[in-house]
């Protein structure tokens, strides 16, 4: 048996049940229990730059650009071969069976 958390729209928890093991949880329902203010919608304020509301997300710097290290950009230059190379020998083989084709006339 299983604890459930029924919930509103706006994220507010209505009420609980136990259910069986194999129980899928309909709209309005999960296992766990929802933060407060699940849905509640962000205001911009353009004056400070800022997000407002109880989902405020974390302000986050950007790290360093990453870029492909010298292995990855090997690999995906060599991927990049082989998949010309197929194409290459896709076109070959449709030519030799035209050709082959012709000569068997």
């Amino acid at each position: 048996m299983k604890l459930i958390y029924q919930y509103t729209d706006d994220g507010t928890v209505t009420g609980t049940s136990v259910v069986v093991d194999n129980y899928q949880p309909v709209t309005g329902e999960t296992f766990t229990l929802p933060p407060a203010g699940l849905n509640t919608p962000l205001k911009y304020n353009r004056d400070t730059d800022q997000f407002t509301g109880a989902d405020q997300p974390e302000v986050m710097t950007p790290g360093p650009a990453v870029s492909p290290s010298d292995e990855q950009k090997s690999l995906m230059q060599q991927e990049s071969d082989i998949a010309q190379l197929k194409v290459l020998a896709m076109n070959q083989a449709s030519q030799i069976a035209i050709l082959s084709k012709g000569s068997a006339k």
